[in-house]
């Protein structure tokens, strides 16, 4: 039996020891708070090194090639397309691709290889449960699933303008997808977090703070300290998170206007220049036949952002002016929009893996346009919003939470 905090709702329950294949949730709010997997965690361990490796090779290989009437020929790395949107674009949005898809999962992967390594083999590494929690707040922002499916958008809009195949660092790159979804559905976090540090088997006599990542509950430390397991806060101040993702959300308003009004991508070729904007490109893709991808496109260019916008913005206000009546409502809400927040990023992608495999200069060139920056500040922002929310701010101002 283990007594946690629920992350969500702040409701301190008994956990008990769960075979095989079951899961766990609150009693209160309905989230998930443990899954029982049937693997060790060899299997994340594994898929964690793997990752670490395959990850250059995905990287430096080549990721297209494509030709125009086997006449003239173009080939495209991942690395390739950071150098092409500097140079074309605002430099935050290069370096943010950089991160996103390159640097941070593998930062990811190598955490989780020092944590789950140190676990199995008895290893100690200082500040472990730190390390992890590090581990899976990067988890948001590893978009390796996100640029697989961008990389798809766009190897069917570079299609239209060229024969395109995809290269062996492409098929590297989607191995290392595949092998992070493999990871995390194998990985038994409550446990991982039982064996840094265990959980108290009976509920407290006296008064308690509890820490919002790991759940632990800790008798002995005051709001606002370090959690001993994981580094984390304990009992998080709202007015230091709220505001700052307000500010997000503030900010991301305006800058829809040119995300969605500018070209994300401008198609130089013989019969002159011709800008596509978000709907522009799902129009291009559905009149060449490719409907399928332009439904893609405009779920998560449009549907998506504007309902994470409009979601967020809405349960901000609820922390500002709280009600109890709906709060479980409320907080499935968010969890939703914090699955979907990540898939919108899918656009700004596609311009960047698309500019480099068709860049034939008084040909056919295909660069990103100036509305591609603001869109990945829009969904950068709102990922940023999602992240430092926090439901039980919304159980806390209603009442709900000591």
């Amino acid at each position: 039996m283990s007594m946690i905090v629920c992350a969500d709702c702040g409701s301190m329950q008994a956990l008990p020891e769960l075979p095989d294949h079951a899961t766990a949730e609150c009693h209160r709010c309905d989230r998930l708070i443990a899954r029982r997997t049937a693997v060790s965690i060899e299997v994340s361990l594994v898929c964690a090194i793997a990752v670490m490796i395959l990850i250059w090779p995905a990287v430096f290989l080549p990721l297209m090639q494509s030709t125009i009437r086997n006449l003239v020929f173009q080939q495209s790395r991942l690395v390739s397309s950071v150098a092409v949107i500097y140079g074309e674009v605002w430099f935050p949005f290069a370096f943010g691709f950089l991160f996103f898809a390159l640097l941070f999962p593998f930062l990811r992967a190598t955490l989780q290889t020092l944590v789950l390594g140190s676990l199995r083999f008895g290893t100690p590494i200082p500040h472990l449960g730190r390390l992890f929690r590090y581990s899976e707040e990067l988890r948001i922002w590893s978009l390796t699933d996100v640029v697989v499916i961008a990389g798809l958008v766009a190897y069917y809009r570079a299609g239209i303008s060229a024969e395109v195949e995809l290269g062996i660092g492409a098929w590297f790159y989607i191995a290392v997808a595949c092998l992070v979804v493999l990871g995390d559905r194998a990985l038994d976090r409550r446990t991982v977090w039982s064996e840094i540090l265990p959980d108290r088997a009976v509920p407290p006599m006296q008064h308690f703070t509890s820490c919002d990542v790991c759940e632990l509950v800790v008798t002995e430390r005051a709001a606002g300290d370090a959690c001993p397991r994981c580094g984390g806060t304990l009992d998080r101040s709202i007015r230091k998170r709220w505001a700052p993702a307000m500010a997000a959300v503030a900010a991301a308003v305006p800058l829809c206007i040119p995300a969605y009004a500018a070209a994300i991508m401008v198609n130089e070729n013989l019969a002159g220049v011709l800008e596509h904007t978000v709907l522009g490109t799902v129009q291009l893709l559905a009149d060449r036949g490719y409907w399928q991808i332009g439904v893609i496109v405009l779920v998560a260019g449009v549907a998506i952002p504007l309902s994470v916008l409009t979601g967020m913005t809405w349960l901000l206000l609820r922390v500002r002016f709280p009600h109890r009546e709906g709060l479980v409502r409320r907080t499935r809400t968010y969890r939703l929009l914090r699955r979907l927040v990540r898939w919108p990023m899918i656009l700004p992608f596609v311009a960047a893996i698309a500019a480099p495999i068709i860049n034939y200069r008084g040909i056919d060139d295909i660069v990103a346009g100036p509305g591609a920056t603001p869109l990945f500040a829009v969904i950068a922002l709102m990922m940023l919003a999602v992240r430092l929310f926090e439901p039980k701010f919304m159980w806390r101002t209603a009442g709900e939470v000591r």
